[in-house]
């Protein structure tokens, strides 16, 4: 039996609905100004010079030199979320058209994908794998799922690894944007684990 991890799609797409509002203020802070309170302005007068050369006053709004603060304001605001909401939708869709892989498990050992798509990944023989568990780990953000390995040798740990922490000779994979709970895919590992000592203790 083959094990895959990937990035859970519905985790996907709860980032992409969440760059939509994102979207929709940064539009409305730099163009519409429908619910996002527009810039202080004040009134001003000018004449203006028709084509047989008559005048005509009009007034207009200009931007007091506090809502020229507040526009710039608003720019770089809205500017910044437009960004932010494009790149967060893109890599939502990205990831649900190719998923990206995080963890692969068979017969011949584990492979980890700590270093992003680009760099190879990380691959463990089962015989450097001492231990296997699941559980919470508290960070800044409060408790996430991980999957923790302890391997034999603690050099095999990655100092800085991507989605990951390191204790050596634990490394701490967080789990809680698997699309498997990370208790399934420990149990999976376990049988491994376990076979590839059965095997050994039998060979």
């Amino acid at each position: 039996m083959i094990v895959r991890v990937s990035r859970s799609p519905w985790r996907l797409l709860g980032y992409a609905l969440v760059a939509v509002p994102m979207i929709l203020l940064a539009v409305d802070m730099l163009v519409a100004y429908k619910w996002y309170p527009f810039p202080e302005t004040t009134t001003a007068r000018g004449q203006v010079t028709a084509a047989d050369g008559s005048t005509s006053e009009v007034t207009y709004e200009v931007y007091t030199d506090n809502g020229k603060a507040q526009r710039r304001r608003d720019l770089a605001w809205g500017s910044a979320l437009a960004v932010g909401g494009l790149a967060t939708i893109g890599w939502a869709f990205a990831g649900l058209v190719t998923p990206r892989r995080l963890l692969s498990a068979d017969a011949e050992g584990l492979t980890l994908w700590l270093d992003g798509r680009r760099r190879p990944p990380q691959h463990l023989a089962w015989e450097e794998v001492a231990e296997v568990r699941s559980g919470l780990r508290r960070d800044e953000a409060g408790e996430v799922s991980v999957l923790s390995l302890r391997l034999h040798a603690p050099e095999r740990v990655p100092l800085r690894p991507v989605g990951a922490a390191a204790e050596p000779p634990w490394l701490h994979l967080f789990a809680g944007e698997w699309d498997r709970p990370a208790h399934e895919v420990a149990a999976m590992i376990e049988g491994y684990i376990t076979g590839f000592r059965g095997w050994e203790a039998y060979g």
